[in-house]
């Protein structure tokens, strides 16, 4: 179960002919004001606040005080409307001091000062007092209640309360504002087409997590989540840009009539309760605010050493804990003290009445986790020599260390990498060292080693000496991704994945002292293969599996591929070769050219050129690609393991020296066709790649043997068998 973000909606919930009578809330009416206003959001409430007070008091100065620490939707009112805002500090603790209010009033004559107590904390209660006497001066205060409403000693001494309701219960909008002075409720427009359109996204979420006929796992479920969180997306970026201000739907009158506010609030205060609990003791977190017993706030805060990385450990097994709030431009101009750390280290735990003890207990195990977590080191490289795969392999590798709970920091020599790593997630730190020369860097690595805690290091690279590991085996348990066979290493655990790893004596040379990992089972195939992998494994034992010729009126499709950067510009070579032929007049080709590919204009060209050439650069799901081919022309390495998994008949070409063994398991008994090494003979190469695919044109049974054959190779969970075994290190 998902705990956390957006509120779902049950549509059963939905009432089209709600109750349109006067709303009584009591959380709203303790303030013990005159006038009462319901609006579309609490950024719309502080809108109509301002209007207000514009119309009662046009002589006022249009200035501010603000604190430091604060969401930049509360800015956007004020700035609307000319008003000049000025920051007072916040300090770690979330405190304000009426000291500096002072001295800020004395010195900027401000018409308002806005407060806002901290997660269901007063923490303005050192500024209560203070305010009394700035609001006899003739200074208005407006405060925030946006994270306390159910704070009793908030509000009551303000001229205006505003607050946003959507943040606290599943409705589609939802704001209030609460004041003595007369409301310019003239001004407020119809909310309902936003709030049928909110709808629409969080009853989506509903489908999603209760559909029960279909995993969340699958790919419709997928698209499910994804639509809703972008229709979200979409929605609250038009409410950042919207300027008026919208009453409150219909609709969320009628949910918020029947909402128990008191049980809400009881849940919440419980959660917390637990929540401090769980956190007691724990290192690499602590909550921000100090425990008084009877809390019922929005989240539950905590400061965090690594945010992101916690973040991401939460994110990965299902807990959405949100930052509040972002440091952006409008913010970073406001910090004036400790505010730049909270804005760092905040994260905000989800604790609302949608859950109880039970998810409370479940978010303590996982923090308990992060605080024990190890730490796993991958040093790799990619640039115009050594080939991207290797790069893709250690991330394959390290999705599944993270999903067993592991953090995993990748160490590169330059920055070639950089966006990839970037874009998997992954947390990197570039030695700026020479990738050819790996010696050079172990003072830096093992200072870096020891002061993140790392305690396993897993190394992917042909430069590597056993003078290196021995210099850092003090340090760390020690993996290798071998495929050449080299050298000894002195190294705790070794993998050879490849087929050909029979040729060399590992067993004999290794002994007992290092854990081998040798063979097929230990391909790591990115989670889209292992997937895709297995579903196609219970095609064939259903009897479903995908036929091996093109069925009445099927259009045959071909894939082409050769690595991140194509070094031997193979590919444009292949389809000049291939327009060329008749045999493939219509046949579709799906080119596939990776993030590093040089040739990019070019390659466009020419496929605009033919009108069944595609090029993808990049694929977003090459697994799926794979399976709509009949055939594919590739470079050796591990791509060829991939279509292995999708039993994809292809013909393979030689780009590097150990790719001399791959070649051999592959063409033995036309597992795949052999056209030879690229870097010999081009012209000799490319023929032969394309008399290899016109061949698995014409032949069916060929190709039927072949997808036999590729079956067996690999199940596509080598991946998850590495990272066991590194966890057992």
């Amino acid at each position: 179960m998902e705990i956390g973000s957006i509120y779902e909606i049950d549509p059963a919930m939905i009432k089209e002919d709600g109750d349109t009578a006067a709303l009584h809330l009591a959380q709203v009416e303790k303030y013990g004001k005159a006038h009462c206003c319901f609006t579309a959001s609490g950024r719309e409430a502080i809108e109509l606040a301002l209007i207000s007070l514009e119309r009662e008091k046009p002589d006022l100065p249009k200035r501010c005080l603000m604190p430091a620490y604060m969401c930049d939707s509360v800015f956007l009112p004020f700035l609307n409307r000319g008003w000049e805002l000025v920051f007072y500090t916040v300090d770690r603790g979330l405190l304000s001091y009426g000291e500096e209010l002072f001295r800020l009033a004395l010195e900027t004559d401000p018409g308002m000062i806005l407060i806002h107590p901290y997660y269901g904390t007063d923490t303005c209660k050192e500024m209560r007092v203070p305010l009394k006497a700035l609001r006899r001066s003739g200074i208005y205060v407006m405060e925030d209640v946006t994270q306390s409403y159910y704070l009793e000693s908030a509000g009551k001494d303000a001229d205006f309360v505003v607050g946003s309701l959507r943040k606290w219960y599943a409705i589609p909008d939802g704001g209030f504002v609460v004041s003595d002075l007369s409301l310019a409720e003239e001004v407020l427009e119809s909310g309902e087409e936003q709030a049928e359109e909110r709808l629409l996204a969080l009853t989506g979420k509903w489908s999603y997590l209760h559909d029960k006929t279909i995993s969340k796992e699958t790919a419709k479920q997928q698209e499910k989540k994804a639509a809703y969180r972008e229709k979200n997306r979409v929605l609250e970026e038009a409410l950042d840009h919207y300027t008026g201000v919208r009453r409150i739907s219909h609709f969320t009158r009628a949910m918020l009539a029947e909402i128990d506010e008191e049980a809400a609030a009881k849940k919440r205060a419980e959660n917390v309760r637990c929540l401090y609990e769980k956190t007691e003791g724990l290192r690499r977190l602590r909550p921000i605010l100090k425990r008084q017993g009877g809390e019922a706030p929005l989240y539950f805060p905590i400061y965090a050493r690594e945010r992101e990385e916690l973040q991401s450990f939460l994110r990965e097994r299902e807990i959405y804990a949100p930052v509040l709030w972002e440091l952006g431009e409008k913010n970073r101009d406001a910090l004036l003290g400790e505010e730049d750390y909270i804005y760092r280290h905040m994260l905000a735990l989800p604790i609302d009445q949608r859950y109880g003890i039970e998810e409370m207990e479940r978010i303590g195990e996982v923090l308990t986790m992060f605080e024990k977590q190890r730490v796993v080191g991958i040093r790799v490289d990619a640039n115009k020599t050594v080939a991207m795969g290797h790069v893709m392999r250690c991330l394959t590798i390290a999705g599944e260390l993270k999903k067993q709970g592991m953090r995993v920091v990748f160490f590169t020599a330059d920055e070639w990498a950089k966006e990839t790593l970037a874009a998997a997630g992954m947390e990197q730190i570039c030695l700026h060292t020479r990738w050819d020369w790996m010696e050079e860097e172990l003072p830096r690595l093992g200072e870096l080693l020891d002061r993140m805690g790392i305690g396993t290091l897993l190394v992917d690279s042909y430069q590597v000496s056993p003078a290196y590991f021995e210099t850092l085996r003090d340090r760390v348990k020690l993996v290798y991704l071998d495929d050449c066979f080299e050298a000894v290493y002195p190294v705790d655990l070794l993998i050879n994945y490849n087929a050909f790893h029979t040729r060399f004596p590992y067993r004999e040379r290794y002994g007992e002292k290092t854990k081998l990992l040798l063979g097929t089972s230990y391909v790591p195939l990115r989670e889209e293969f292992s997937q895709a992998a297995e579903e196609i494994r219970q095609e064939e034992s259903a009897g479903t599996a995908k036929q091996t010729m093109p069925e009445k009126g099927h259009e045959f499709s071909l894939l082409l591929a050769s690595g991140g950067g194509d070094s031997e510009n193979a590919m444009l070579g292949i389809l000049k070769k291939l327009v060329e032929r008749k045999a493939f007049k219509d046949v579709t080709i799906h080119v596939v050219i990776g993030a590093y590919y040089p040739r990019g204009d070019e390659m466009k060209a020419f496929a605009d050129a033919h009108a069944n050439v595609r090029v993808y650069h990049p694929c977003r799901n090459v697994a799926a690609l794979m399976q709509m081919c009949d055939a594919a022309a590739s470079a050796a390495g591990t791509m060829l393991f991939e279509l292995s998994a999708m039993q994809v008949p292809t013909v393979f070409f030689q780009t590097a020296d150990n790719q001399r063994y791959d070649s051999e398991f592959f063409a033995k008994e036309e597992r795949m066709l052999d056209a030879g090494d690229i870097r010999q003979d081009r012209e000799a190469c490319l023929t032969a790649v394309c008399e290899g695919l016109e061949r698995l044109l014409a032949d069916g049974d060929l190709r039927t043997r072949m997808r036999e054959k590729l079956l067996s190779v690999t199940d596509g969970k080598g991946a998850e068998r590495i990272a066991e075994e590194v966890a057992k290190l």
